[in-house]
Parts: structure tokens; C-alpha cells; sequence
């Protein structure tokens, strides 16, 4: 598998302190990122990822965002689009309107790769963001949040993909990554789902259980405090995992030690790797990757 990162700006990440958009409460304001300990932590990411076998895709810093007091989050590059991982990709329109122009960015550089391009237009109820999905590629399950995602946005993305399921779970997470993670085994199944259930609204609670008995599939129900955390007390991530198959590359550990053991007896292997300064501006792990 391609799974493809930004490379960081040239003049530093935040150098000048981290805004806040208001839905994310995980976002320390006027913080600014340790260079160092960033660039360690996104190594180690990548070294991680390439022992197991995946290659990595380093897409240049765009020099349009590249300045002195740049208003951005392109490192995050999860968010501006989605691929099926089989030739397609869909460019997406930001549910933070000053994200947009990542969306523009980013097509210059897939279109670079040669694949097919499916771009959503800019109509006022077309919002989806990448971190608002999880796509099963095996099973052509689409996962999707419904905050920074409209529901018109979902359907179109699911439409565009051709998925054979569209799985809506609305909980109080600006990302869906932010509180939920379907956990893959060696095949490529969907072996466990992984989410915060506090946070959900009672429809998604329902749609969770009828899914999970449907596939006769575990529910590991995490706290908040493993998901994104409250605008009081930030929480530790550990949701925000990339899952390859047989392996789930997380943050943190989850607070029941049990879970991890219940993975392994699935066939999935934990991989904890910190991201403590990506943290600071609201995104870790699935955040920073992008399947291609």
C-alpha cells in the first residue's frame, strides 16, 4: 500500500503560535510546536510505517501556504481528499471554509500521480472533510461523521467511490477520527469497531449496534478521555489510529489494557508511536496519513 504524508513547511509549523477554529477544542491556542520533537515524531511515524512493508508518498510543503504567519493545516493530510486506493481519488471542500485552498493544493499534486480525479463542487451543502471518514477497501464499507461532513457531502463521496455501505455515526468530535476506529485483520476484514459511544446521539448508538450484530463484530466502547477529550480537559488520541491490515498505529494507550490483548487475540497488532506535537493543533496519526 501507498499511504502518503506532507513534508513539513520550510518555516516551521505554528511558528507563531496555533489559532483555534471553534469546533475544535483540542487546538492550544498561541502554542508553538517543538520543530525538533515534531520532525522526530513524524520520522518515527514513517519508519514504522516502512518496516512494515507499505510505502510512503512525501508530498511537498505547498510554497502558497509556506510563509511567515501562514493560516494552515496542510500537514494534516488526511482532510483534503479521499481514495479508493485503486486509481481514484476525490477531491473534498473543506467543512472549515479557510481549509479550502488545501483542497485546490492537493489536486495539483494527485494529478501529479495520475489518477482519476472526482472533484466535489463548491455548493453550499457539499462539506466533507477526510478526517470525517474511514474507508474499509476490502469490505467497501464507508464510515463518516456528520459534524464538519454534511450529509449531502457523505452521499456524495459514497456515490463517487461506489461503496456498498455508507455507515453515518454523528457524535460531538469535530472528525469522526477524533472518537471512532474500525480495527483490520491480516484480510483485510473489519474484525472490531473502536469508539467512544458517550458522544454519539442515540440513532448512531442503534445504527452501531445493528451494524455490529449484522457482522457479528466486537464494540470496544472507549472514554473520552481516549477519544478527543472535552473542552476542559483534552484527551489522549488514541482513537485517531491508522489501520492497516493486522495492524492499528496509534498515539497512546487506551485506558482498558484489555483492549489491546482482546486486538491481538484478533489477528491485530497495537503499534503506539507518539504524536505530541501534531496533538497541539487538533490531529494525530490518521490525521497526518492518506491512503493512496
Amino acid at each position: 500500500m501507498k499511504i502518503l504524508l506532507s513534508k513539513l513547511p520550510n518555516s516551521g509549523w505554528w511558528q507563531k503560535g496555533i489559532p483555534k477554529y471553534k469546533d475544535n477544542p483540542a487546538m492550544m491556542q498561541g502554542m508553538i510546536p517543538n520543530l525538533e520533537l515534531l520532525m522526530q515524531e513524524r520520522q518515527n511515524l514513517i519508519s514504522i510505517i516502512k518496516k512494515l512493508g507499505h510505502d510512503i508518498l512525501e508530498c511537498n510543503f505547498p510554497k502558497e501556504l509556506d510563509g511567515e504567519d501562514p493560516f494552515h493545516d496542510f500537514v494534516f493530510i488526511r482532510d483534503p481528499f479521499i481514495s479508493n486506493q485503486n486509481g481514484t481519488a476525490v477531491i473534498l471542500r473543506a467543512g472549515e471554509p479557510s481549509r479550502r485552498i488545501e483542497n485546490k493544493l492537493i489536486k495539483q499534486y494527485l494529478e501529479t500521480l495520475e489518477l482519476k480525479i472526482i472533484e466535489m463542487p463548491n455548493k453550499n451543502k457539499l462539506c466533507a472533510d477526510g478526517g470525517e471518514f474511514y474507508f474499509c477497501k476490502k469490505e467497501n464499507i464507508l464510515f463518516s461523521g456528520l459534524q464538519r461532513n454534511t450529509i449531502e457531502g457523505a452521499n456524495f463521496v459514497a456515490e463517487a467511490m461506489n461503496v456498498n455501505k455508507l455507515i453515518i455515526f454523528e457524535g460531538d468530535g469535530f472528525h469522526l477520527d477524533t472518537f471512532f476506529t474500525p480495527a483490520i485483520n491480516n484480510k483485510g476484514d473489519i474484525a472490531a469497531l473502536i469508539i467512544c459511544t458517550e458522544i454519539l446521539n442515540n440513532k448512531s448508538k442503534k445504527l452501531l449496534h445493528q451494524f455490529t450484530d449484522e457482522k457479528n463484530l466486537p464494540i470496544f466502547d472507549i472514554p473520552i478521555n481516549d477519544a478527543i477529550g472535552t473542552k476542559h480537559k483534552i484527551g489522549k488520541f488514541a482513537a485517531n489510529a491508522l489501520p492497516l491490515p493486522g495492524i492499528l498505529i496509534r498515539p497512546n494507550h487506551f485506558s482498558d489494557s484489555s483492549i489491546d490483548k482482546l486486538l491481538y487475540e484478533l489477528g491485530i497488532k497495537t503499534i503506539i508511536t507518539s504524536t505530541s506535537q501534531y496533538q497541539l493543533s487538533g490531529g494525530s496519526v490518521h490525521c497526518i496519513t492518506n491512503e493512496l
